[in-house]
């Protein structure tokens, strides 16, 4: 196995693939500011286009295809519009698939490569994994499910076990050459590095057959604390080619591990998702050729990426003269005016490439280090100067202190600069250093004898879930919909048990909650599938059906504590009478709510005047060694 550019390679017999990952559809600076624009998927469409230009064998996307675990309908739509232009034709697939299909497959609803659907003419099959912002959570339906289900993508690596890994590869063959490869969707870093040092990720390996061997994983290759990444150098040793998805520097040329005996490609993202220094380098995706044991990679520029400029500055460093009644805070917001004008702004320009649809307005980000308190400076009047010239005007400026003794390199190199880099503080190793984490100390506290009881109906697995989809998957009705799922959860149960006071019910909520303790594992798979749940449909809904109506002023969607009250109003219409004016609409939570939605509050006022309620051939697959 080689990289090698002067190697001879016989067109039929090599594969061609082009490598992408963070693609982020969706994501898009200008919502920050009311504005829209489609940055996201004019860069996947340039990459569709580099594939079909270069007429590759498939496209392999190292995970991240959204950027939202829920992506809009919108993004779904604009999505399998750009997969429909460029992946369905009347080429035809040279690919011959000799995997198992039911085998890797076994999570989709079309257990078959997609080129060899009798019912499509796809000419550029796409092979994914999904990562953490479009990771589905265990079992449930997620965005990549629904798009494999439409036959545009081939979705693999997908894993629900926690306890154990077994990969299957994909087998490849395009004449003479054999490509086996291996996919593994996002998985906590916690828990696959734990995994990994207990030796219990395995990849099955194809008999009789030399084969180039690809892995695709989506993981932090960048140490953030002891176990919260991979080992770069602890994967498989058999293989050949490392696709590094999730971190979005682009290293798209292959660099070879001696100790793992393979290359690592780590394409980066597509577009710009943060504003921390690695996003800032020129973003590319690969086209890598397999011929036999051979493959060279070579690296294509993307040139609709927004331009986005970063520098550090550190104050000491610069020559700052100070005017006669200006203060230092003012000559400093002065200096860096100066600078961002005449510096970065021409350095931004020089990045537009006149390729079609390119946002041209960039992005921006100084990062000031400083040493006295009074250097800092409001950057308001900034944003304002700049605000019809970049895409951050709000975020342009970033201050940090610098330490005493701290000299000016390396205070740039330990600089956390994003809420990425900041989010990644949340994650902690799931045994030893498990209390060293947010989601660790908050089950720290609540294992306390004398705090057990301040939680009852929400347990610690179901809190520490919202947390984590919250910050790493931007999943903002997490807490709503687990809350809600965790009262409705509650609320069945006591409807089943034969109490009649409130201190009877108390405890039934007690022991309910302990139950669910001693099944953390599935505790945490069910606050997952509550979190991908959708709200029960608001009473008001129903309205439209019928013109006499009884109008229901609670909103079940916002509000998960009702009051022991009801009030009802019959209308003939939507008019203003159906709203019932700010009277009606200030008793919000106070109307007939879904039963589901009843507070526990509620059920403790009323629990004992309600009544009781019940309910072909194939390659043979080996153990690797």
């Amino acid at each position: 196995m080689s990289e090698s550019s002067s190697t001879h390679m016989d067109p039929e017999d090599t594969i061609n693939i082009l490598v992408a990952t963070d693609i982020h559809l969706g994501f898009d600076y200008s919502k920050k500011r009311g504005g829209q624009s489609e940055e996201s998927f004019v860069t996947f469409e340039e990459i569709l286009k580099y594939g079909k230009d270069n007429n590759v064998d498939f496209i392999l996307l190292g995970g991240d295809l959204f950027h939202d675990t829920k992506p809009t309908q919108v993004t779904l739509l604009k999505c399998v519009e750009l997969l429909r232009k460029y992946c369905l034709g009347t080429k035809e697939c040279k690919l011959e698939f000799l995997s198992d299909s039911e085998l890797v497959f076994q999570h989709c609803a079309q257990k078959h490569v997609n080129y060899e659907d009798p019912n499509l003419n796809v000419s550029m099959p796409v092979f994914t994994i999904h990562g953490n912002h479009d990771d589905p959570s265990f079992g449930t339906v997620g965005s990549m499910d629904v798009l494999s289900a439409t036959g545009l993508v081939n979705y693999f690596g997908k894993w629900t076990d926690l306890n154990r890994v077994v990969v299957s590869p994909l087998i490849l063959k395009k004449r003479n050459t054999h490509v086996a490869l291996y996919g593994l969707s996002y998985i906590n870093d916690q828990r696959l590095s734990r995994l990994y040092r207990d030796d219990k990720v395995e990849l099955l390996r194809a008999k009789d057959i030399e084969t180039f061997n690809i892995f695709v994983l989506h993981q932090n290759r960048v140490k953030h604390g002891d176990y919260a990444y991979i080992p770069e150098s602890k994967l498989h040793k058999f293989l050949n080619l490392v696709v590094w998805g999730h971190e979005h520097e682009c290293r798209i040329t292959p660099e070879f591990n001696a100790e793992g005996g393979y290359f690592i490609s780590q394409p980066g993202s597509s577009i710009v998702t943060s504003l921390c220094e690695s996003e800032s380098k020129p973003k590319h995706v690969g086209l890598l050729k397999i011929n036999k044991s051979n493959f060279k990679m070579k690296s294509l520029k993307l040139k609709s990426v927004r331009p986005f400029v970063f520098d550090n500055m550190i104050l000491n460093d610069h020559d700052i003269k100070i005017r006669d009644r200006v203060s230092l805070a003012d000559s400093i917001s002065q200096y860096v005016d100066h600078y961002i004008e005449n510096e970065m702004i021409p350095r931004a320009t020089e990045q537009l490439t006149e390729y079609p649809n390119q946002p041209l307005q960039p992005l921006i980000r100084l990062r000031i280090f400083y040493d006295d308190d009074n250097e800092q400076f409001d950057t308001l009047s900034l944003a304002q100067k700049y605000c019809d010239v970049v895409a951050n005007p709000m975020e342009m400026i970033l201050f940090r202190k610098m330490k005493s003794g701290e000299k000016g390199k390396r205070a740039i190199q330990d600089g956390i600069d994003d809420l990425d880099d900041i989010s990644e503080l949340f994650h902690g190793d799931l045994g030893q250093e498990w209390t060293s984490t947010v989601p660790g100390g908050i089950k720290k506290y609540f294992d306390m004898e004398e705090n057990k009881d301040k939680l009852t109906v929400l347990t610690v697995a179901a809190l520490n879930e919202a947390l984590h989809r919250y910050v790493e998957l931007s999943d903002i009705d997490a807490f709503k919909n687990i809350v809600r799922d965790q009262m409705t959860r509650t609320i069945e149960y006591l409807q089943t048990q034969n109490t009649e006071t409130p201190e009877e019910i108390r405890e039934q909520i007690k022991v309910f909650r302990d139950k669910r303790l001693s099944e953390e594992q599935q505790e945490q798979i069910n606050a997952r599938e509550a979190a991908l749940s959708r709200p029960p449909p608001s009473p008001r809904a129903k309205q439209s059906r019928n013109i006499n109506t009884t109008i229901d002023s609670n909103d079940s969607d916002e509000d998960l504590d009702t009051s022991s009250k009801s009030s009802t109003k019959t209308t003939r219409g939507r008019g203003r009478g159906s709203r019932g004016g700010r009277g009606s609409r200030g008793g919000r939570g106070r109307g007939k709510s879904n039963e589901k939605d009843v507070s526990v509050a509620t059920m403790l006022n009323t629990r004992s005047a309600q009544p009781k309620k019940t309910r072909g051939q194939f390659i043979i697959i080996s153990d690797s060694e």
